[in-house]
């Protein structure tokens, strides 16, 4: 980030470098790629460098491919795309209930009357 803030700087001076006129000349420019230290086959896996038996399947393409897989869920694609799928589905209705044990707390500190706002406590009332 800072190797790359630094170019776009030294781009800024070139081009402002001969009286606010444009310059042709431009600055070299490093490249960095992005995510290499999590993808591909020399990301960072579960033990460290002691992991050096990760399947075959898991080639570090997919995002949280740390080399582990004792129970074999990803073996299969197309099971391994299912289970992907549905993992996102649970991430955002995870999303919707802390919105929702939010929301209620947020809206009784602004004056809306609620007979619990706070989300444990509203749970608690059931069992009473």
């Amino acid at each position: 980030m800072a190797l790359m803030m630094r170019s776009r700087a030294v781009n800024v001076q070139a081009r402002a470098s001969k009286g606010g006129k444009t310059v042709a000349k431009k600055a070299a420019r490093a490249v960095s790629s992005r995510g290499t230290e999590f993808y591909g086959p020399n990301r960072a896996k579960w033990l460290g460098p002691y992991s050096t038996n990760t399947p075959d399947y898991l080639t570090g393409e997919f995002p949280g491919d740390y080399g582990w897989d004792t129970a074999g869920l990803s073996a299969d694609p197309e099971t391994f795309r299912r289970y992907r799928e549905l993992e996102l589905i649970h991430a955002r209705w995870a999303m919707l209930g802390a919105l929702g044990c939010i929301t209620p707390e947020l809206l009784a500190k602004n004056g809306v009357k609620f007979g619990e706002a706070v989300w444990f406590k509203a749970g608690a009332q059931i069992f009473q």
